[in-house]
């Protein structure tokens, strides 16, 4: 080894191995503890990646190398939240026994170190952590209560095919009959509220799910002192059981199972502001084939906030076009969905005081990141499918309204700063799954289903992290609501360029990539 070789960072680095060593023992261990497991992989990349660095400065090949494939695979997991399989455990494990021997070499001053064993070179298998919802449903046992056998023997059986396992009750049955069940229907009329409150007793982590003919205000306001938010509300049929228990699964399991606390998102749910009847209207005249444009307009007319809005949406640079003063011509040139979508914008003056600084955004950026991603929605898929904008646009604006009660959380349990630093070094979504077990979108179709906003555009929202897993009617929708969110983040940035999984994606599912890039470019100028 030549003179200029530099020892002394060498032996920094020695010590760096001998201190590092007992760390990567203690976070492999603590992967099988599920919540703990971005914590452990975001330590084990760190180290593998400072090893990397560190070896490479060195001219410590074999250790660099291995670094590197140990760090690359760590980035996979962290980055699309995939699963830490047993296999990559143990594959892990044999890296550090390797570094041990290293540093053995190391202690006597060798620079040229053994060679990577060839097992440890093997081929790594990353299994996606998201699954289908149907394979989800299949790891829930079910307790369903009912009264009536006639119904309840009707209904168990098509449960049971969705199901790991239903247990089926009347009204008389005991505290000991109920356990080891993930979820609780009840489905007894108006002796609901009396058997609810029974359960939470016995049972307070078990999700309860009431069924009811009919939901109105003051059954909403009656199960919100439970702390239950979601409910059944229609005369069952198998698609609408079946479309529930999908939204269920979404709402209190993440993908590994672990039950989301929905105590927060009920207070937070207690304070919003009953929805405007104007935007119920519009959203009625719009989903209306027969009523026309100036059915739109008088409706429109009726709330001078939303008009305003509207006006000024058509002046925006994109449509490139004379400045318009009157709410006539202005929707008439948006037209019936882009108005609808504008409408539904104004949502979130409903949300009370907007403080989103754990995001390090005001509502100027909050509501610019809607208007964006519905303008990139819009100019992208008006070249696609043109009739998919009435969900689409919605969708679009809608999608970051769940960051309001992100926020106040994180604030709330003092991890407001800890969120930052997470999605400053890796992603806001990786932040939000870390520390709250839950991501914006899924709160936001929470909140979007207690207004009882149409069902497709709740649904599309439900599945936009993860759209593989949406059935397969909106599957396409929820990958392009994806999209947009993917390439317009939550803090308003836009990207300059596709990403390789993104174009991936499209290429799946037959989804030009070419008429998306000249969408973004041409949303991008405006930025």
């Amino acid at each position: 080894m030549s003179k200029e070789y530099e020892w002394d960072i060498y032996e920094e680095f020695k010590e760096q191995l001998e201190d590092k060593i007992p760390q990567i023992e203690s976070a492999i261990k603590n992967l099988e503890d599920s919540q703990n497991i971005p914590y452990n992989v975001n330590n084990l990349f760190r180290i593998f990646h400072s090893f990397k660095a560190n070896s490479d400065y060195l001219s410590l090949i074999p250790l660099k190398e291995l670094s590197h494939k140990a760090e690359t695979v760590l980035g996979c997991i962290r980055e699309d939240n995939e699963v830490v399989s047993d296999s990559i455990i143990e594959w892990i494990f044999e890296i550090k026994d390797q570094l041990e021997r290293w540093l053995e070499e190391m202690n006597d001053y060798k620079t040229d170190l053994q060679a990577i064993p060839l097992h440890l070179n093997k081929k790594i298998k990353i299994s996606k952590s998201y699954v289908s919802v149907e394979d989800k449903l299949k790891t829930i046992s079910l307790v369903y209560i009912d009264n009536n056998n006639k119904r309840a023997k009707k209904i168990t059986p098509f449960l049971e095919t969705l199901l790991k396992s239903v247990i089926s009750f009347n009204s008389e049955y005991s505290k000991n009959m109920i356990k080891d069940c993930d979820l609780i229907m009840i489905n007894l009329d108006v002796d609901n509220y009396k058997h609810i409150k029974f359960i939470q007793n016995l049972y307070p982590n078990i999700p309860i799910i009431p069924i009811f003919n009919d939901v109105d205000s003051n059954t909403i306001e009656k199960l919100l002192k439970f702390n239950i938010t979601h409910s059944i509300s229609c005369k069952l049929n198998k698609e609408k059981l079946k479309r529930e228990l999908r939204l269920i699964v979404k709402t209190f399991f993440n993908s590994k199972n672990i039950l989301i606390d929905n105590k927060k998102i009920n207070s937070f749910i207690k304070t919003l502001e009953p929805l405007p009847n104007t935007i119920f209207n519009i959203i009625k005249v719009c989903d209306d084939d027969e009523m026309s444009i100036n059915d739109l307009i008088k409706v429109v007319k009726l709330d001078p906030i939303i008009a305003a809005n509207i006006i000024k949406y058509a002046n925006s640079p994109i449509y490139g076009v004379i400045e318009l003063t009157t709410v006539d011509k202005a929707v008439t040139r948006l037209g019936k969905r882009t108005v609808k979508a504008l409408a539904m914008n104004d949502i979130h003056k409903n949300l009370n005081t907007i403080n989103l600084s754990s995001y390090d955004i005001d509502e100027t950026v909050f509501s610019k990141v809607s208007m964006t991603r519905l303008s990139l929605i819009l100019k992208w898929y008006s070249k696609v499918s043109i009739g998919d904008l009435s969900i689409l646009s919605s969708t679009a604006l809608l999608g970051n309204i769940g960051q309001l009660l992100i926020s106040k959380e994180l604030m709330d349990i003092g991890k407001d700063d800890e969120f930052k630093k997470l999605y400053n070094e890796f992603n806001i979504k990786f932040a939000e799954e870390s520390l709250i077990q839950t991501t914006t979108t899924i709160i936001s179709a929470q909140i979007l289903n207690y207004w009882k906003l149409p069902n497709n555009i709740i649904d599309v929202i439900t599945y936009s992290d993860n759209p593989l897993e949406a059935p397969k009617e909106i599957r396409k929708l929820a990958i392009a609501n994806h999209i947009v969110y993917k390439l317009i983040d939550l803090r308003g940035n836009i990207l300059d360029d596709i990403p390789n999984d993104i174009l991936a994606l499209m290429k799946d599912n037959d989804l030009d990539s070419e008429l998306l890039y000249k969408s973004l470019n041409s949303v991008s100028k405006y930025k």
